[in-house]
Order: structure tokens, then sequence, then C-alpha cells
């Protein structure tokens, strides 16, 4: 859904295990950098140790941990990225009270850095004004929502900015029966065949949560 590509710069909110993470590291290649940010500092670590063990830590250098809230860190995420942005971003800066007004004041003067962003917090529509300056025009957040009522919440806010709701997906999970089944022959002295047997199984479609995409629209 971010239409990734090797050398991307790819933002994370919600490190969790890594899983994410490294999967968007393989998908930027060793010429990309996903930025994962952990408000929880035990999380994280663990989730260093977790990229590290994997294959001899070979995701390392395309993975940089942060800690801390999204909203809070993003302008020492980017900092860290462009040395440059020093100059315009003041890392220790707290946010307005206001945060449209601090994507007012900031979100506008810097260069985008980020060719997608992944959001995985129950909120993510608090933290939208202050990050979303920093994605390139015409590319993606995709937001990981539990509810549908979160969704709600996230498609009103987002109309507050040059977001369009480009796609909400479902994801379910459905397990299937695979397995060998004889086949009896009717002639009694002839073989039985085997034929295998591939269905859905007797049981509820499980719901894990919704995907919604948004685009970052130029200014209007």
């Amino acid at each position: 859904m971010l239409d990734t590509s090797p050398g991307d710069c790819i933002l994370e909110a919600g490190t969790g295990n890594a899983g994410l993470s490294m999967y968007l590291a393989r998908a930027v290649g060793p010429n990309g950098k996903v930025h994962t940010v952990e408000r929880s500092s035990s999380t994280s670590e663990h989730a260093q140790l977790v990229v590290e063990q994997f294959r001899r830590g070979v995701l390392m250098p395309s993975i940089v941990f942060h800690v801390g809230v999204l909203g809070e860190v993003i302008n020492k995420v980017a900092v860290s990225i462009d040395k440059s942005l020093a100059t315009v971003l003041n890392a220790e800066k707290p946010l307005a009270e206001d945060p449209e007004q601090t994507w007012k004041e900031q979100g506008n003067i810097i260069a985008p850095l980020f060719d997608g962003i992944v959001l995985d917090m129950p909120t993510p529509w608090t933290q939208l004004p202050q990050i979303f300056g920093f994605l390139k025009t015409d590319r993606f957040v995709v937001c990981y929502l539990p509810s549908i009522s979160q969704v709600m919440d996230l498609v009103r806010a987002s109309r507050q900015w040059p977001l369009l709701v480009e796609d909400v997906v479902e994801v379910d999970w459905r397990s299937w029966d695979i397995k060998v089944a004889i086949v009896r022959n009717p002639d009694p002295l002839a073989a039985s065949d085997e034929a295998m047997v591939c269905r859905p199984t007797h049981t509820p479609i499980g719901h894990t949560a919704f995907l919604v995409k948004l685009r970052k629209c130029g200014a209007q």
C-alpha cells in the first residue's frame, strides 16, 4: 500500500517487535532507511535485539530506532536525516497547543523527507498535524486501526489537511483445511486413490484490523 521502492526513506510509528520494520527494511534495501519510533524504551530495546539476531543483523544498517511520542520527536528524527534542517527546526521545541498551528509554522518550511509513513497507534489523527508536512507530495500514509470507529475518526480528521482517503481495507484471518483424502474405489479389488481436499474451515472469519491509505495532495 505504500508503493515502496529501493532507496526510499520510510517513517514508522509503533515499532512493536520490529516485524514490520524488517519487512520495510527489505523493501527499501541497503540504500534506503526505515526510521521507526516507539514510545516505550524497553519495547524499542527488545525490537533492536530482534533485528540484531535476525540473519546476523543483516537489516540493522537500514533501520534507525527512535524512542518517544512521535509528534514530540519528529523534529529530532528529521534533523538526524538532514542536519541542515537544524537551522529551521528546533529539535527541542515543544509542540504548539494547536496542532494545526504547529503544522502551519513548521510543516511548510521544510523539504519533505519521507516516501511513506506507517502509523500503528490508536489515535493517529492526533499525530498527523505534526508529521504529514514531512511526507512527500503524492505519497502515502497507511494507518493500522482495530475498530471501524477509529477509522471514522481518522477520516473525519483527515479532511482538515491535504490528505485524500484513497482506500480502506479490512484485514481478515481465514483458516483453510489442506489435507489428503482417500477416494475409495468401487471395485474392491482395485486400490483406492488419494486426493487433496482444499477448502475453508467451518469456523467464523476472524477480524484483525483495518488499513487506511491516505494520499498527500498538493496544497490547495
